[in-house]
């Protein structure tokens, strides 16, 4: 079952919150659509919220910005009938840095032995998935890899 995300407007900044796992939730998809129903003008920042499915806990949460905003007018001139205009709007939206995610969701990388490894992003085109690797165990796997190279860095 989908979970529509709900859209909280503020004065200072609205917020779009999705009780999904970022994981499940493509915002390439999701981000015109909130986009072309909210109606936000160029310059309008919101923020992208996941939560847990009781809205209790914070899992990630990001800062966007309507970066382009045009309108097209659209005549459709069909034979025997009365042209008709509409106007065409589309929207794009951009990511001002990296995501947040609560320290109490990262897990901290154990090493058993005394050997130095360095944690690798690697791309798994089998599983489409982009994987942090630590020398040949795959410690995280996530389809974004803004978030897997945040899992890297982290800790």
């Amino acid at each position: 079952m989908r979970i529509h995300p709900e859209v909280i407007v503020t004065p200072d900044c609205p917020t779009v919150m999705f009780r999904e796992p970022r994981e499940k939730v493509d915002l390439e998809v999701e981000i015109p659509k909130i986009l072309a129903s909210q109606g936000w003008g160029l310059g309008t920042y919101f923020n992208i919220q996941f939560v847990n499915h009781d809205r209790t806990k914070l899992v990630a949460s990001g800062k966007f910005i309507v970066e382009s905003d045009t309108e097209s007018l659209h005549t459709a001139n069909p034979e025997g009938y009365q042209p008709i205009t509409k106007t065409i709007s589309y929207r794009k939206a951009g990511q001002i840095g990296g995501w947040y995610q609560p320290e109490g969701l990262r897990e901290p990388v154990k090493i058993m032995n005394e050997g130095t490894f360095e944690k690798v992003l690697k791309w798994n085109p089998g599983k489409k998935v982009h994987q942090v690797l630590l020398g040949d165990k795959v410690l995280y796997e996530n389809k974004d890899k803004v978030m897997a190279e945040n899992y890297r860095d982290a800790a």
